[in-house]
């Protein structure tokens, strides 16, 4: 299984002897950016500091297609890699290099589409668990991350190398090998790779169900294999949205007893050519010694332009008795 990055890419290269002239212009290159700032403040005065400014996000990226068939992208993210409040996947609470606002690789992908159905991208790639798909159908990143980021299910980004297979117009079958360490650490020295496989199928436009598996092997030193299994489905009209995702980690820090299992939905209905309202619920059955608790969302968004929103909103956390009221501001270049 150590050898399948390297199988993968002697199987699709033989794809390159068949495949058509790609003799399209470079284009000139694309830049882009994305701003996500707020202000909260904790009714109940159990978080501190109680009020606050801060940023979550100051995204930074260029996209250069060189054909039809060949891209790359590069991504760099400014936000908080230290001193998280949840644990990552290997049970990491905080690292020591940085700030709170550090500017890290999240995507460097070079992407090579061999075949009308087929591309393999290669690099540091985000994460299919929720990234690809969740992220964009939420379409309120600045309000709030999806629940499987906020609360660390997995990693956002990892180096490796991803097949993506379209055989046909509605379904998307993608198979990635990454070191299994997220974009904050180097290959551990016993080479174990993180193996998941992703399906999308998209009966309609307005509806989307995607499953997503992965498993990773212990370390030496630690006892158990970690695995996840998540499942989601998406419903989206100019008017209406909607989305729910059941989500499980088995042995998170590669130990027992460190199982993540949760459930999200959420909904937004516009009520205005340039406003909207939604709600959110994240359900936590198990989370390390928190049981049976919710994060709650809810709030309305306001959009003066397609490329910027603001929002005022409720966000409350059970386990941590937190009643934040926040204002965010998200915007897009």
């Amino acid at each position: 299984m150590k050898c399948f990055p390297l199988i993968l890419i002697l199987v699709f290269a033989s794809f390159s002897m068949n495949a058509q002239s790609d003799t399209a212009k470079p284009d000139s290159g694309v830049f882009f950016a994305d701003i996500h700032t707020y202000f909260q403040h904790d009714l109940n005065g159990n978080n501190n500091p109680q009020s606050a400014f801060g940023l979550t996000t100051a995204i930074m990226g260029y996209k250069k297609s060189f054909s039809q068939k060949v891209s790359g992208i590069i991504l760099y993210d400014v936000t908080r890699t230290t001193n998280f409040s949840y644990p990552d996947t290997i049970g990491i609470n905080g690292y020591f290099e940085g700030s709170k606002y550090t500017a890290f690789l999240k995507m460097a992908e070079i992407d090579w589409k061999f075949s009308n159905w087929g591309e393999i991208g290669f690099g540091q790639l985000l994460n299919e668990q929720y990234l690809t798909v969740q992220d964009k159908h939420w379409g309120m990143r600045y309000v709030a991350t999806t629940m499987q980021e906020l609360f660390r299910f997995g990693m956002p980004a990892d180096f490796g190398l991803r097949v993506k297979l379209r055989p046909i117009e509605t379904l998307i079958l993608s198979f990635t090998a990454v070191n299994g360490e997220g974009p904050f650490k180097y290959q551990d020295n016993e080479s174990n790779f993180l193996y998941s496989a992703n399906v999308e199928y998209s009966p309609k436009d307005y509806l989307i169900f995607k499953l997503y598996a992965d498993y990773e092997q212990h370390a030496s030193t630690l006892s158990e294999n970690r695995s996840t299994i998540s499942g989601f489905v998406g419903f989206k009209t100019k008017k209406w949205m909607a989305g729910a995702e059941y989500n499980m980690v088995f042995n998170n820090s590669f130990v027992p007893e460190s199982d993540l299992s949760g459930a999200s939905v959420y909904g937004s209905m516009k009520v205005g050519a340039k406003t909207a309202v939604f709600v959110r619920v994240d359900y936590m059955q198990e989370y390390g010694n928190v049981k049976s608790e919710a994060f709650l969302l809810a709030g309305a968004e306001y959009r003066p332009t397609p490329n910027l929103g603001f929002s005022v909103n409720l966000k409350r956390n059970t386990w941590l008795n937190t009643s934040m009221i926040c204002l965010n501001a998200g915007i897009r270049f």
